[in-house]
Parts: structure tokens; sequence; C-alpha cells
């Protein structure tokens, strides 16, 4: 049983907060291990484990959730949409918000602290526009972050399409 906490799921079994800590879920604090939002509705899906909401000690249901979780963070689906196939490619991902992005994604089989991030992510649909301006500032910031920028766009038919974005300097 894990806890939603506003905009955290907390899981205090230590033996399953282990084993999903060693692949490459949540971070460690304390006795607990803290997921986001993302993580904590994967690990539903895949039937991990059930949340119980912290104020109510009631049992979160997987649609309960998404709609917290959509006050919590825009475009919330969407992301998720992302979040869930780059996972089921095998990849660790990790929120991305500090850094300016919506994801970070690790090389497959490598956990944070064991290699660099390969990616850092944009989520989109198919509906957005950007000018080059914001890819401009995009591609920068992940230079910056000696990465690389990846462009999910997620389509009408909720497919996710992916478009790395690179800076050439003749």
């Amino acid at each position: 049983m894990a806890i939603l906490v506003e905009g955290k799921v907390i899981l205090r079994d230590k033996k399953l907060a282990d084993q999903l800590r060693q692949r490459g879920y949540g971070e460690q604090k304390g006795n607990e291990l803290a997921m986001d939002l993302f993580e904590g509705l994967y690990l539903i899906e895949k039937e991990k484990f059930r949340i119980e909401d912290q104020k109510t000690g009631k049992s979160v249901s997987g649609e309960d959730f998404i709609k917290h979780a959509a006050k919590k963070e825009k475009d919330f689906y969407t992301k998720y949409q992302v979040f869930s196939d780059l996972r089921e490619r095998g990849f660790i991902v990790k929120t991305g918000f500090k850094f300016g992005f919506d994801f970070r994604v690790y090389p497959r089989g490598k956990k944070p602290g064991e290699a660099h991030t390969q990616w850092c992510v944009n989520v989109a649909t198919q509906s957005d526009r950007a000018s080059f301006t914001e890819m401009s500032r995009m591609v920068r910031l992940a230079g910056n972050l000696k990465t690389k920028l990846l462009n999910a766009v997620v389509d009408s038919e909720n497919q996710v399409n992916y478009y790395e974005v690179t800076r050439i300097t003749p």
C-alpha cells in the first residue's frame, strides 16, 4: 500500500521499495520511497501496489489518481503517455522540471548516478506550436546540460513520435 501525499506517492513497504528503487523508481527518503505522480500511475497500472489517500484513508482508483494528478501537473495524461512509452522501452525516466524540461531520460540499464542523462524530453501534442526561438532555447539548454533534446509528440491517435533536435554549427 502506498500513500498519495499532494504531488508524491510514498511507499513504506521496505522490501517493495528496495525492489522498485533498484529498477530506477523514486528517491529514498529515510525508510520510505518517494515517487512522482508519473511513476505512481505507471506502477498502479502494473499492479505493483494500491494507493490510499492520506487525508481520507480511502483507496484511490486509477481514474481518481489521474484526476488528482491533472490538478497538480498541466497536461498530465499527455506527459504520462510519453513517460509510460519510454519506461516500456526500457529507459529510466525522471522529471526534468528543475532543468526546464518535462523529463530526463537515462540510457537503458543505467540509473541516475550511474550514467549521465541521455536526453532531455519536451512533451507536446501534434496541435501544439513552437517557434524557432523556443526550439533554439531548448536545444541550447539541453546543450548546457551536456545532453540532447528529444521532442516527444503525442498524435491524435495517442501514439508517441520522437524527434531528436540538435544544433549544427558549420
